[in-house]
C-alpha cells in the first residue's frame, strides 16, 4: 500500500512542486518588492510557474512521451483546462484571503498554493499525463 503512495513519481512531483512553489512566492515577493500591486505580482508569478510546472511534470515527473503531433497538442490543451482551472482557485483563494478575510498576503499566498500543489498532483496524474511511467522504488 505504501508502495502506491510513496513512489518516484511521487518523490519527483514532490521535489518539483516545492521547487515551483518556491519560485511562485519567490516571484510573488519580488514583484510586490518592485511595486506591482498584489493582483499582478499573483498573476504574472502564476503564468511563469504554470510553464515551468508544465515542462518538469512532462519531461521529469510523469515522462510523458507523445508520439505525434496531434497528441502533445491535445496534452497541453488538457494541462491549460486543468491548470487554469486550478489558477483560478488560486487567483481567486488569494484575493478573498487578502481582501475579505483580511490575512497577510505572505502567509496566504502560501496556503493557497500548497492547496493548488495538491489539488494538480491529483488532476496531473489522472487526467493529464496519460501515458506517464509508474517507476517505484
Amino acid at each position: 500500500m505504501l508502495s502506491k503512495v510513496i513512489n518516484k513519481e511521487t518523490i519527483l512531483y514532490t521535489v518539483f512542486g516545492i521547487l515551483t512553489s518556491v519560485l511562485n512566492v519567490l516571484l510573488f515577493q519580488i514583484l510586490l518588492f518592485l511595486n506591482f500591486e498584489y493582483k499582478v505580482s499573483n498573476l504574472i508569478s502564476l503564468v511563469v510557474v504554470k510553464i515551468t510546472a508544465y515542462i518538469c511534470n512532462k519531461n521529469f515527473v510523469f515522462k510523458s512521451k507523445c508520439p505525434n503531433l496531434v497528441s502533445l497538442y491535445k496534452e497541453i490543451f488538457r494541462f491549460i483546462i486543468a491548470r487554469g482551472s486550478t489558477m483560478l482557485i488560486d487567483f481567486f483563494g488569494l484575493i478573498i484571503m487578502v481582501d475579505f478575510i483580511n490575512f497577510s498576503k505572505l502567509p496566504s499566498k502560501i496556503f493557497i498554493t500548497i492547496l493548488v500543489v495538491v489539488l494538480n498532483y491529483i488532476i496531473g496524474k489522472k487526467h493529464v499525463f496519460k501515458n506517464r511511467s509508474e517507476e517505484r522504488f
